[in-house]
C-alpha cells in the first residue's frame, strides 16, 4: 500500500507550515510596529574641480578667449589685469580678474 505524503496528510508538514505562518505574520506585525526611519539628507556634491584662486596665463586666455600672447603684450606695455610672478611663472589673482573684468564693463548710457 502506498502512502501518500502531501502537506495536507502529513502532520509534520502540517506543523511547519503553521510554524512558517506565525514566523511571517509576527514579522510583518513588527515591521509595521517599527517607525519608519527618516530619509537622511544628503550632502551637497563637491564640484569636480575645486575653484582656483589663481590662473595661469593659459588659463586666462582661455577665459577670455584671446591668445597667451596678446596677455604678454599686455604686460610688457602695462596694461591688463595685475599679475604675479612666482617662481618665473606668471600668475593672475582671480580677485584681479573680476575687479579688471569689472573695470572693463561698458554700461549704456541713454
Amino acid at each position: 500500500m502506498a502512502t501518500n505524503y502531501t502537506s495536507s496528510s502529513n502532520p509534520r508538514t502540517e506543523k511547519m507550515g503553521d510554524v512558517l505562518d506565525a514566523l511571517s505574520s509576527g514579522i510583518a506585525k513588527t515591521a509595521a510596529r517599527e517607525p519608519k526611519p527618516e530619509p537622511l539628507l544628503l550632502a551637497p556634491e563637491v564640484p569636480a574641480e575645486p575653484t582656483r584662486e589663481l590662473l595661469t596665463e593659459i588659463m586666462l586666455a582661455d577665459r577670455w578667449v584671446c591668445s597667451v600672447a596678446r596677455l604678454q603684450r599686455w604686460r610688457t606695455v602695462g596694461e591688463g589685469p595685475q599679475y604675479l610672478k612666482i617662481v618665473g611663472k606668471v600668475l593672475y589673482r582671480l580677485k584681479d580678474i573680476e575687479a579688471y573684468e569689472e573695470a572693463c564693463l561698458i554700461r549704456k548710457v541713454l
